[in-house]
């Protein structure tokens, strides 16, 4: 079995619900200190299609960055679509457009070249915002693989319950994955708030058990 059937026999069949259109706003920390905003956004749009907007500035690495996706739903199944990333920090300028191709994994360009797909690295099937969404539904142990940037990144996200957090929106009951990571001195942990339409209300990622970085929800409001 080829290692793309793998990742597509190892995807759980969740039911995906329809989502619910909002504006979320996110604070970004580093060793406790604020360093960082962030805003997503999601649109319905008139085709009935559902378009992601995602931008703010990576405090840990000086970027700033401009996302857009779209996506479909079909029987509670989401059907992923286009995205284009621009990442434009000190030293560097990247503008990523990524598109699905006939095996259903993303064909990407980087600055108008073309990234590898190759069995050895193929592009994923998933971008991150997408991601995020199916992540959010889950209620048991996950295996995604999604694109970002010029990385294709595979994990297994390991379901920890449910965990009430204080939050700047008051107190949210979430549930709570862990991301495993090939090097295991690396952590991120995720908190969805299902009365939310499973929002991402928290992130963390720690390095050698050290907190480098933390995002935190601090305001959200419904479209629509």
């Amino acid at each position: 079995m080829t290692r793309a059937l793998l990742l597509l026999s190892l995807l759980p069949a969740l039911a995906i619900a329809s989502p619910v259109p909002f504006e979320a706003r996110y604070q970004a920390y580093t060793t406790g200190l604020p360093c960082g905003k962030g805003k997503l956004r999601l649109e319905a749009e008139p085709d009935g299609e559902y378009r992601y907007q995602a931008s703010g500035k990576i405090c840990v690495i000086g970027q700033h960055i401009d996302h857009e996706s779209r996506f479909g739903m079909q029987d509670d199944t989401l059907v992923p679509g286009p995205y284009q990333t621009e990442f434009d920090g000190w030293f560097s300028h990247r503008f990523l457009d990524g598109g699905l191709n006939s095996s259903g994994r993303y064909t990407v360009t980087l600055n108008g070249e073309t990234l590898p797909d190759t069995e050895e690295f193929p592009r994923a099937q998933w971008e991150p915002a997408q991601m995020l969404r199916i992540l959010s539904q889950a209620r048991e142990d996950v295996q995604l693989s999604y694109t970002w940037g010029d990385e294709t990144r595979e994990y297994l996200f390991e379901y920890q319950g449910t965990e009430t957090l204080d939050t700047k929106l008051g107190p949210l009951l979430t549930h709570k994955f862990v991301q495993d990571h090939p090097n295991e001195a690396r952590v991120a942990t995720f908190w969805f708030a299902p009365e939310l339409d499973g929002l991402m209300v928290q992130l963390e990622a720690t390095r050698l058990g050290v907190h480098w970085l933390t995002v935190k929800v601090r305001a959200y409001q419904p479209l629509g």
